[in-house]
């Protein structure tokens, strides 16, 4: 039961880690969401690592084995974190390669064509 119980606070931290991460990234230079949805959003991840924690403490498990999951939980999150960066700043930086070629093929194009036509 112990070991159920910490695979589902892992699957939970996770995915409010990746929520977390998404809300934090939308709004870093504007206020997308309402107040409530950031209330929302921390208080899901504050719950998630803390009843994860209360449970990883009230296992009845060797010390090793405990210290074990403690790690592979915090590694879990700071990899759950890093992922969603990668992620985002990936897709960030196609979205910039795309308007990129679309200039290029605005500056490339003859008078009076548009952007993507061919001559036939």
């Amino acid at each position: 039961m112990e070991r159920i119980f910490m695979v589902m606070g892992y699957v939970f931290c996770l995915s409010a880690a990746f929520m977390l991460s998404k809300f934090v990234r939308d709004n870093e230079s504007t206020a997308g969401d309402t107040p409530l949805w950031g209330v929302v959003v921390w208080g899901g991840f504050a719950v998630a690592m803390g009843l994860t924690g209360w449970g990883l403490f009230g296992m009845e498990v060797s010390p090793p084995y405990k210290a074990f999951l403690g790690v592979s939980w915090l590694y879990l999150i700071t990899t759950a974190f890093t992922l969603a960066k990668m992620l985002r700043d990936r897709h960030e930086a196609d979205l910039q390669d795309a308007r990129v070629a679309g200039r290029r093929e605005v500056l490339h194009a003859e008078p009076g064509q548009q952007a993507g036509e061919h001559k036939a």
